[in-house]
C-alpha cells in the first residue's frame, strides 16, 4: 500500500484489505490481514481477486482503533509494504512523505534532523531537544544518538503534525514521527534478503519468527547489516569519504500466559563504524559572495574523519486486561549509547581546524496508562509517565601547526579549546483524555497534561594560552592531556533549572453520512527548557572571557488551531483530506549565527524568539481508478514569521524573518500498479518528491548560498515474485535525475573566508532478492 494519510495523534497502523479490524496489534490481526513486511503486501495486492476499493487503514489514535479516515488531523501513515518498496533504510527518510515536513541526515546517520511544519532541532549541540519528538516501539528517544537507527522489520511508520503531547510520553511542538518493529507472532514466519548496488552497497537482513508455546510464547529475531562506499574521495590522503558500516538486530520475546496478560520484550544492539560524509569548502570574499560549487568526487580533509556509535536498549510492555473494557498497560525502557566523531574543521587544503566530539546518553523512562472501554459512550484514558537521561559530552578544537593565513593573524597560530559538561534531565507528566459521543453525528475529545522538568547542568570550559604546544603526543591532539602549554578555564557552569507546563487539547467532530466528516482542533505544545552548552572561545584574546558562554534556555510553547475535512468516494475508491492550521509560538528556540567583529569568528548559540506565528494547508488524497493502480499524493502549503525576534549578538532585529528551513510549498505524488503474468506477479511504480525554495539560516541571508532553491527528486521501483515461489526479486533506482543539489551550507567563516557545504545522494540503484522460509 502506499502512503495512506491523515488521522490523528501518534498511531499504531495495520493495513487490511477494505476490511476495518477490532485490534490495533498487528500480531492480534488473522494472517492474511496483518501488516507483515513486503512479503504479505505482495502477495496481497498482486491477488487477482483483491477488492476494488482502498485498503482501510486502523490506527489506533488517541490509543484507539479507529479508521484513520475518521480520526482528525494530520498524520502520514507509512506501511510496511511502502517501506520495502521504496528500499528505505535510515529514519530521516520518512519525513519526505509527509506534507510540510522534511528530514536529514548531516552527518551521516549520527545526527538526523527533522522539521515539522516549519520548526525542527536546528541546534548542532548534543543536548538540544528536537521539536519533533522520536518513538521507536513506543518508547521516547531524547539524544540524536538513538534517532539515527536503520530501518528493517518494520510494521509501519507514522507521521504526526502538529503539538501533541497529552497521550504520548514526551511533548513537542512541531509533531512527532513513531516507528513501530514487527512484532512476534504465534506462527512460523521469517525470510533473508541481500540486497547490492552502486558506490559499493550491500545489505543483508534476517528475520526469524518462532513461536515456542502455541499462542502463549513467541519470539523474532531480527538481523541487519549494511555496508556502503564513500561518494567522493579525500586528495590529502587518497582514500574514500563517507564510507560506513552499520549492524543492527532486534530480539523480541512475547508471552501471554493467558487472555488477559500480555508481556513483549524488546532488546535491541547497534554498531555502526564510518568515516565521515563528505563536506567541501568554496572560496568566498564576504557572506554575500556567490557559492562557486566544485567536484563532486573529491574533497579535501587533513584528517582522516571517524565516525563510531555503539548503542544498545530494552524494553518491557506490558498489558493486563483485569475485565470491564479496563486496559493496564506499562511501558519500561532503557537506552544507553557512545558515540565518537572526529574530523576536519574547515575541509580546505590548509590546516585550519580540526574538530573532536565524544557523546555518552543514558535514558531510562516509565509509563503507565489505564484506559476504558472505547465502545462506551464515554470513554478515557488516563496515565503517568517519567523520564531521566544523563548525558556526558566532550568536544574540543584545535588548530595545528603548520596554521593558515588568518584574519586577525594570530588565529592561525597553533590553539586548543575544550568543553566537558554533564546534563542531568527529569521529567515527570501526568496526563489524561476523554471522548463524548454526543450522538451518531457528533462526537468531542479533549485531553490535558501536567509537565514538570528539573535539568542540572555542571560544565568547564578551557582554553589554551597562545601558542599552545602538541609535541607530547601530537597523534591524540583532540586530547587535552596532549596539549604541553598551559590551559586556562573561561567558562563554568554548575547550576540546575526547572519548568512546569499545562497544555490541553479539544476536538469536535461532525460526521457527515457515512463516509464524510469535518472537525476542529486546538491544541497546545511545549519543548522543555535547556542550556546552551555552546562555548566560543576568543582566538584572539586567549584565555579572556569567552565570546559564548553556558546560560539557560527558556522552554518554547505553542498554541494551534486547526479545521479539516476528511471523505471517501466512489465506493472507497478515493479517499481526501484538507487540514488548514495556524499556531502561535513563544519563546521560540532557535539556532543563531553571527560573526563577532573584532575577531571574525562564528559564534553559533541557542537562544528563544519571543514569539512567531506559522500557518498554512495540508492536502492529501489516494485514489484506485482501476483494481491494480493506485495514485497517492500530498501537498503542503507554510508560511512562517518572527513576529517579535532581537537576535541576541549585535541586538539585530529579526522580526519578520521566516523560520529557518521552512519551504513554502511541499509536495508528493506516488503511482503504483501491479500486473499478474502467467509466470508470476509484480509491480512497478515511481513517487516523486517537490521540496520548494527556504532560508538555512533564521537570519534569511540573502546570499545564494545561504538558500536552497526549489528542488524535485525522483524514484523508480519494481518486483517480480514467481507463482508459487518462496523468491522475489525487486529494485529500485533513487534519485533517477541524478539532481546533485546542496542540502547545507554552514555558516560562513571570515576567519578561512570559506564556505562549507554538502551535497545530497548521487543517483543510487540497489537490486535485492528475498526468499521466505515458511
Amino acid at each position: 500500500m502506499a502512503s495512506a494519510l491523515c488521522g490523528q495523534t501518534l498511531a499504531f497502523v495495520t493495513v487490511a484489505m477494505g476490511v476495518s479490524t477490532a485490534s490495533g496489534h498487528a500480531s492480534d490481526l488473522p494472517h492474511k490481514e496483518k501488516a507483515a513486511g513486503h512479503t504479505q503486501a505482495s502477495k496481497q495486492t498482486s491477488s487477482v481477486g483483491r477488492p476494488a476499493g482502498l485498503e482501510t487503514v486502523i490506527v489506533t489514535a488517541n490509543r484507539r482503533s479507529q479508521d484513520i479516515q475518521k480520526v482528525p488531523a494530520t498524520i502520514t501513515a507509512i506501511s510496511a509494504e511502502t517501506i520495502a518498496r521504496q528500499h528505505m533504510d535510515s529514519a530521516a527518510d520518512v519525513a519526505a512523505f509527509a506534507p510540510n515536513a522534511l528530514g536529514y541526515n548531516f552527518d551521516g546517520r549520527l545526527r538526523p534532523r527533522y522539521y515539522i511544519r516549519g520548526v525542527g532541532n536546528g541546534n548542532v549541540a548534543n543536548n538540544a531537544v528536537g521539536a519533533v519528538a522520536l518513538y521507536a516501539d513506543d518508547v521516547y528517544l531524547n539524544s540524536l544518538a538513538f534517532q539515527g537507527f536503520p530501518l528493517f522489520d518494520q510494521a509501519q511508520v507514522a507521521v504526526l503534525n502538529g503539538p501533541q503531547g497529552t497521550l504520548w510520553g514526551k511533548n513537542a511542538t512541531a509533531g512527532a514521527i513513531q516507528f513501530t518493529s514487527l512484532r512476534p507472532t504465534f506462527r512460523n514466519d521469517g525470510h533473508a534478503q541481500v540486497d547490492f548496488g552502486n558506490y559499493g552497497q550491500k545489505r543483508g537482513e534476517l528475520v526469524l519468527n518462532t513461536p515456542i508455546i502455541k499462542n502463549e510464547l513467541a519470539t523474532r529475531l531480527s538481523v541487519r547489516y549494511e555496508n556502503s562506499d564513500g561518494w567522493a574521495r579525500n586528495q590529502q590522503t587518497n582514500k574514500r569519504v563517507g564510507n560506513f558500516g552499520d549492524f543492527a538486530t532486534r530480539f523480541q520475546t512475547l508471552w501471554r500466559p493467558n487472555e488477559r496478560l500480555e508481556f513483549l520484550l524488546n532488546l535491541h544492539v547497534r554498531d555502526m563504524q564510518g568515516t565521515n560524509v563528505p563536506y567541501y569548502s568554496a572560496p568566498g570574499t564576504s557572506v554575500y559572495s556567490p557559492l562557486k560549487t566544485g567536484s563532486r568526487d573529491l574533497t579535501n580533509t587533513n584528517v582522516n574523519g571517524r565516525q563510531a556509535l555503539v548503542s544498545e536498549g530494552a524494553s518491557l510492555h506490558t498489558t493486563w486486561r483485569p475485565g470491564a473494557g479496563l486496559a493496564l498497560t506499562s511501558i519500561t525502557a532503557f537506552e544507553n549509547a557512545q558515540r565518537r566523531l572526529s574530523g576536519d574543521g574547515d575541509y580546505t587544503p590548509q590546516e585550519f581546524s580540526r574538530s573532536y566530539d565524544k557523546l555518552h546518553p543514558t535514558q531510562v523512562s516509565q509509563e503507565f496508562r489505564l484506559a476504558s472501554d472505547a465502545q462506551k459512550r464515554i470513554s478515557w484514558i488516563a496515565g503517568a509517565y517519567y523520564f531521566h537521561e544523563n548525558l556526558n559530552d566532550t568536544n574540543a578544537s584545535v588548530t595545528l601547526p603548520p596554521g593558515a593565513v588568518t584574519t586577525p593573524a594570530i588565529i592561525g597560530q597553533p590553539g586548543y579549546s575544550g568543553t566537558s559538561y554533564t546534563q542531568t534531565t527529569d521529567s515527570v507528566a501526568i496526563f489524561g483524555n476523554t471522548t463524548i459521543h454526543v450522538n451518531k453525528w457528533f462526537q468531542i475529545a479533549g485531553g490535558v497534561r501536567w509537565t514538570h522538568d528539573y535539568l542540572h547542568l555542571d560544565l568547564e570550559s578551557r582554553q589554551g594560552l597562545s601558542p599552545v604546544s602538541f609535541s607530547s603526543n601530537s597523534a591524540n591532539w583532540w586530547n587535552a592531556a596532549s596539549v604541553a602549554s598551559p590551559l586556562v578555564g573561561i567558562d563554568s557552569y554548575h547550576g540546575g533549572r526547572s519548568w512546569s507546563n499545562v497544555s490541553y487539547e479539544v476536538e469536535p467532530q461532525v460526521l457527515l453520512g457515512k463516509n464524510q466528516m469535518v472537525y476542529v482542533r486546538i491544541a497546545d505544545g511545549y519543548r522543555s527548557g535547556l542550556f546552551n552548552t555552546q562555548i566560543t572561545p576568543n582566538p584572539v584574546n586567549r584565555g579572556g572571557t569567552p565570546l559564548q558562554k553556558a546560560a539557560p534556555v527558556n522552554p518554547e510553547t505553542l498554541s494551534s488551531y486547526e479545521g479539516g475535512y476528511k471523505g471517501s468516494w466512489f465506493d472507497k475508491r478515493f479517499t481526501l483530506s484538507a487540514d488548514g492550521f495556524y499556531s502561535k509560538y513563544d519563546n521560540i528556540q532557535v539556532s543563531w549565527t553571527a560573526t563577532d567583529a573584532a575577531t571574525k569568528s562564528t559564534i553559533i548559540s541557542l537562544t528563544n524568539a519571543a514569539s512567531g506565528i506559522s500557518y498554512g494547508g495540508e492536502f492529501a488524497f489516494q485514489a484506485r481508478p482501476l483494481n491494480d493502480l493506485t495514485v497517492s499524493g500530498n501537498v503542503g502549503i507554510l508560511r512562517t514569521k518572527f513576529t517579535n525576534f532581537t537576535a541576541p549578538t549585535g541586538a539585530t532585529d529579526l522580526t519578520g524573518n521566516e523560520f529557518a528551513r521552512a519551504p513554502h510549498q511541499t509536495a508528493n505524488i506516488s503511482v503504483d500498479y501491479s500486473y499478474h503474468t502467467r509466470i508470476g506477479d509484480g509491480s512497478v511504480g515511481t513517487r516523486w518528491n517537490y521540496t520548494g525554495h527556504y532560508f538555512y539560516l533564521v537570519s534569511n541571508e540573502k546570499a545564494s548560498a545561504l538558500q536552497q532553491s526549489a528542488v524535485w527528486l525522483g524514484d523508480v521501483h519494481a518486483s517480480f515474485r514467481p507463482w508459487n515461489s518462496r523468491w522475489e526479486l525487486s529494485g529500485i533506482v533513487s534519485n533517477i535525475t541524478g539532481n546533485r543539489y546542496v542540502v547545507q551550507v554552514l555558516p560562513y567563516s571570515a576567519t578561512s573566508q570559506t564556505f562549507t557545504y554538502q551535497y545530497s545522494a548521487p543517483r543510487m540503484f540497489l537490486l535485492s532478492a528475498r526468499v521466505d522460509f515458511f
